[in-house]
């Protein structure tokens, strides 16, 4: 009988915050898990937006194949074959409980369940965690199944449960969401037959966390809870009062603004603290530095072998032909990514370059960037013109991104860019799914209520 798979996305969870010397959430359940399966330290996300990065994670495809790489959010194109109706063709059935934001994108159109989404502002802690717990006490998943779980709690803003406001659950509120999180992932785990079920566990993106120690005193620009809430009400104000929220959105914004000036000298602060603290995931820049592009990735269960960790670079897209792989599915269908598994088996030995690209934005008003990242250096450059925004970190000895040495290093951009041309080079790219104005306004409106632009 074919293993059930049970996947959990925690969305905007970065990679050294579910292990590694600086964490300080309490994540008993994911540390067993780890410690009972195989987890890649160094892997790459697509994109640091959720549509974009989730679309190259269910077709295995970089996002310019997909139609989603453009410079404005698109849905995904449906004639392309995501690994889901793989799945649903071999026997599996497919569920999944994402936030809405994943469905206005076409992200959970082969899923079978009638409630596949839910309202993005809907908490795992005010109702959503039960009714997903409650789906593995009934006859609801017909095995083999396919369970797909999205978790938005760690999204911008984060509103903790009062039970792990304590600081015992991490030093910050991103940490101690960690420590929540993994508690309502641990009651997951105890309604699952582990024996028979692979769990995949990894994040669309990563975030910043805007807290810095600056001398003797740590700065801490995490929003309020009083922030949080008024934003989490305000995203609820209907239309005919939005002059009104608009106006009084414009007073909190100034009010944050002299709040940071108050709390921070710009002279005594890193190149890497000014960027976590004043700069945002959802604005504007190339964002694709390792906050946001580094994630989790682990692999626990039946077939899995046990206390394997893998610093070897990968990449999203090679995510489900490592699932396919471990459940013995063959597939013909043409994709970027490749099967972990001859690197869990110790046998591949290079490594595999990784295409970045920045996110669109709400009006494709940014400047849109794409990028390589190995281990050893990132390099970026715009989109249409390969002589312009050139970056090259090293990332070995400049782990923080803080230096760009392009200027010093031609022969490297000239590899990078050679290799990126390569993954771009005679490659077809499907056609961007057409959205009607009605569609392109109502999910510009909930992707500005997230703080994207």
């Amino acid at each position: 009988m074919k293993p059930n798979i049970l996947f959990i996305l925690v969305d905007s969870l970065r990679s050294d915050k579910c292990r590694s010397d600086q964490k300080t959430s309490v994540t008993p359940n994911i540390d067993k898990l780890i410690k009972n399966g195989v987890y890649f330290e160094q892997t790459i996300s697509s994109a640091a937006a959720t549509a974009v990065a989730v679309s190259s994670i269910f077709t295995g495809l970089y996002p310019f194949r997909t139609g989603m790489g453009g410079k404005t959010y698109h849905k995904l194109n449906q004639n392309i074959t995501n690994y889901v109706r793989i799945l649903k063709e071999n026997g599996y059935r497919a569920y999944s409980n994402a936030p809405s934001i994943a469905t206005d994108f076409g992200l959970t159109f082969d899923f079978e369940n009638k409630d596949t989404s839910y309202d993005n502002y809907y908490s795992l802690f005010a109702g959503l965690g039960d009714e997903i717990l409650q789906k593995f006490d009934s006859d609801h998943l017909k095995s083999p199944w396919f369970f797909y779980i999205h978790l938005f709690d760690l999204h911008t803003p984060i509103v903790l449960p009062m039970e792990f406001e304590d600081s015992k659950f991490g030093n910050t509120s991103y940490e101690k969401m960690m420590s929540a999180i993994d508690d309502w992932i641990g009651k997951v785990l105890k309604k699952i037959d582990l024996t028979n079920t692979i769990v995949v566990l990894t994040a669309d993106h990563g975030e910043y966390i805007p807290i810095v120690k600056d001398g003797n005193k740590i700065i801490n620009l995490e929003p309020s809870s009083i922030e949080t809430n008024l934003w989490k009400i305000g995203n609820k104000v209907p239309k005919n009062l939005y002059p009104m929220k608009k106006k009084f959105g414009t007073v909190l914004r100034q009010a944050r603004s002299k709040l940071k000036s108050s709390k921070v000298s710009d002279d005594s602060l890193t190149v890497y603290q000014k960027r976590i603290l004043f700069e945002s995931r959802m604005g504007d820049g190339h964002r694709s530095y390792d906050d946001l592009i580094k994630v989790p990735l682990l692999f626990s269960g039946v077939t899995i072998p046990k206390e394997h960790l893998i610093s070897k670079q990968v990449r999203h897209v090679d995510i489900f032909p490592t699932i396919l792989d471990l459940i013995g599915i063959k597939s013909s269908v043409d994709v970027d990514g490749k099967s972990l598994i001859p690197i869990i088996k110790g046998i591949e030995t290079e490594e595999r370059l990784a295409c970045i690209e920045s996110p669109p934005s709400v009006h494709g008003e940014s400047q849109k960037t794409i990028g390589l990242r190995t281990s050893k250096y990132k390099y970026i450059r715009d989109l249409e013109n390969s002589g312009k925004i050139i970056e090259l970190y090293d990332l070995e000895n400049d782990p923080l991104e803080e230096i760009n040495i392009a200027d010093s290093k031609s022969d490297i951009v000239n590899f990078m860019e050679n290799s990126l041309l390569k993954f771009r080079k005679n490659i077809v790219i499907e056609e961007q799914e057409n959205m009607d104005d009605d569609e392109i306004s109502r999910i510009e409106e909930k992707l500005k209520k997230l703080g994207y632009r």
